[in-house]
């Protein structure tokens, strides 16, 4: 008789996989690039057994290492699986139509971006003929308060998910105070809209709209962009009434009622 594998259990899983799984949500968790140490007391493994899953998930793709630093982070696959299942949430579903349309009115490029594991991340793209030059592509980490999608998520998502976020920002910048930062969540709030002009990259000027779900939470933010001067930025201008309209159709897809 075939003797039983040691890393079958007893209902058929495989004990090699369900380590590794905890391995690859301890680094996924860890809210930016984790040292072995850390991911070894995250697992309560040895750090020796940690490195020799973190090889084989590096292989596969779902870990990387950055070679300067030695810390780990998530890899490419991991990212096309967790986009993978963003992109079969109601909320991309009910507005593919609707960006394909606002593209197509206004002729610039629209996404849609969600609240991910680092703060708002791009999931979907719709570009015109003439697209601008912009590395802003799906899967793209968006910051708080140089985009105007990160203004929505800074202005109307609960402050303890975009806190931790907010405070890294500050300290790199080095240039904002807690005053400018209420006075931008003021007036987002207040024009229905976030907005920036130059601000993460010279001369591209971004207006963007909340969608909210049907318990009245920001599920999204949809945003425009275009160059500065050509693009009508402003916050009553004809593409932000487009945009704001098609926030509005996608928030009322997800069953939002406004009254």
């Amino acid at each position: 008789m075939a003797k039983k594998s040691s890393n079958n259990s007893k209902s058929g899983g495989v004990q090699s996989v369900e380590i590794g799984s905890r391995v690859l949500l301890a680094v996924t968790e860890g809210g930016g690039p984790l040292a072995l140490k850390d991911i070894a007391d995250a697992t309560d493994l040895p750090s020796a057994k940690a490195h020799r899953y973190l090889v084989s998930l590096i292989r596969a793709g779902l870990i990387k290492q950055d070679l300067a630093t030695g810390k780990y982070d998530l890899g490419s696959t991991s990212l096309r699986v967790g986009l993978a299942a963003i992109i079969r949430l109601n909320v991309v579903r009910a507005a593919l139509p609707v960006l394909t349309q606002l593209r197509d009115e206004i002729g610039e490029t629209v996404h849609l971006s969600v609240w991910g594991d680092h703060g708002p991340i791009v999931i979907h793209r719709e570009v015109p003929l003439v697209p601008i030059a912009l590395n802003l592509a799906v899967g793209s980490n968006l910051p708080l308060l140089r985009t105007a999608s990160g203004r929505v998520f800074l202005s109307w998502l609960d402050k303890k998910q975009t806190e931790p976020l907010l405070q890294h920002e500050m300290r790199r910048m080095g240039k904002r105070n807690k005053t400018e930062i209420k006075a931008i969540q003021a007036e987002t709030l207040r024009q229905g809209l976030g907005r920036t002009v130059g601000d993460f990259s010279p001369s591209i000027a971004s207006l963007s709209a909340p969608v909210f779900n049907h318990e009245g939470h920001l599920s999204a933010a949809i945003a425009t962009f275009g160059y500065e001067g050509s693009f009508d930025d402003r916050p009553t201008g004809n593409v932000a009434k487009r945009l704001g309209a098609a926030a509005r159709e996608v928030s009322e897809k997800l069953g939002f009622n406004e009254t």
